[in-house]
């Protein structure tokens, strides 16, 4: 929404969204705007230029002068893609063209499977060739824009296979500075970034396994290189900048770690994860949210006891699985931390 800075398009509302065609290498990105303060939307327009291909993982940031800015992730056959942003200047009615911020080497999940096109493995029949255990996740990217310029974050793999977050600024939101791993570390992924920006602090909030005793870039997270669990070594932390991106400290948000490979999909013996970090940033305060699995109870899985990969949670009716909720082991909780 703009907001707050006396453009011409001050109370416009905007929504952007990736559509799906059912056809590979024709998604589009795709941006609605109201001009009455979202009571109504307009046609969309489409972001993305018609060579474009398949883009994902959409989101956006207005600037103080009224400026809207729209990332998005371009997709190609490989596991590589590229972090890309447009702008329009007359209130979402127009997009320049498009231009890549980041050639990058995703961080999806299917490069832990084995079987292409398979996101997320489990027992059978839902095992995979490397024989781990995961819930599907992919590279993503931010945008904020604030009065040191524009901000855009995003996951990917670097030359040693390691996922780290990065970020490129820009005072006219038009040149990039050089990339920044906004927190360096020696071992574990990180990935899923969100960004906000409020009182001249950028705040991005990303998953992180550094305290993984079985990391290795050939691990999905959580995951020893048998495939078995190792650990709630997943956690979420909060990286700040105070001056326009060029240096970052970050801090742990949650008390407790997690695991993206439990079996808590239900009615199929796989991961599955609520994946997505948000933090939202206004003058006075910050708040930052993740899915967390504390609250989880590991367990037997009537309809596979045998298992032995450390991923399985109480289940209490092997049938219809109806009351398993009551059991705790499907128990993922969205958790909170503001400041």
């Amino acid at each position: 929404m703009d907001q707050n800075t006396n453009s011409p398009f001050e109370g416009y509302v905007y929504m952007g969204w990736s559509q799906y065609n059912g056809q590979s290498g024709n998604n589009n990105v795709l941006l609605s705007r109201s001009t009455n303060h979202g009571v109504s939307f307009q046609a969309p327009v489409k972001v993305t230029p018609t060579e474009h291909g398949t883009g994902s993982f959409v989101d956006l940031a207005v600037g103080p002068t009224g400026a809207l800015y729209v990332t998005w992730i371009r997709y190609t056959s490989s596991f590589t893609g590229a972090v890309m942003l447009a702008r329009s200047t007359d209130g979402g009615q127009t997009f320049g063209a498009a231009r890549q911020v980041a050639a990058i080497d995703l961080f999806d999940s299917n490069q832990y499977s084995g079987d292409p096109g398979t996101y997320d493995c489990g027992d059978a029949p839902f095992d995979c060739s490397t024989g781990s255990t995961f819930s599907r996740f992919f590279s993503n990217s931010a945008v904020a824009a604030d009065e040191s310029g524009v901000h855009v974050v995003w996951a990917g793999d670097g030359a040693a296979g390691q996922s780290r977050v990065y970020v490129r600024n820009s005072s006219n939101g038009t040149s990039f500075g050089p990339a920044i791993a906004i927190d360096p570390q020696a071992t574990g992924h990180q990935w899923s970034p969100d960004i906000s920006s409020a009182d001249g602090t950028i705040n991005v909030i990303y998953y992180d396994s550094r305290t993984d005793p079985a990391y290795s870039p050939d691990n999905p997270p959580g995951n020893t290189s048998a495939g078995t669990n190792s650990g709630d070594v997943v956690n979420s932390y909060l990286a700040k900048s105070s001056n326009g991106g060029t240096s970052w400290s970050s801090t742990q948000l949650s008390s407790q770690g997690s695991n993206f490979g439990w079996e808590t999909h239900g009615s199929r013996l796989i991961g599955f994860w609520g994946d997505y970090l948000y933090v939202s940033a206004v003058p006075g305060a910050v708040f930052a949210t993740w899915t967390d699995s504390r609250d989880l109870v590991p367990g037997t899985d009537p309809r596979d006891p045998t298992a032995t990969d450390g991923f399985d949670v109480l289940q209490c009716n092997a049938s219809t699985l109806d009351a398993c909720q009551e059991g705790g082991g499907l128990d993922q909780n969205i958790y909170g931390s503001g400041g």
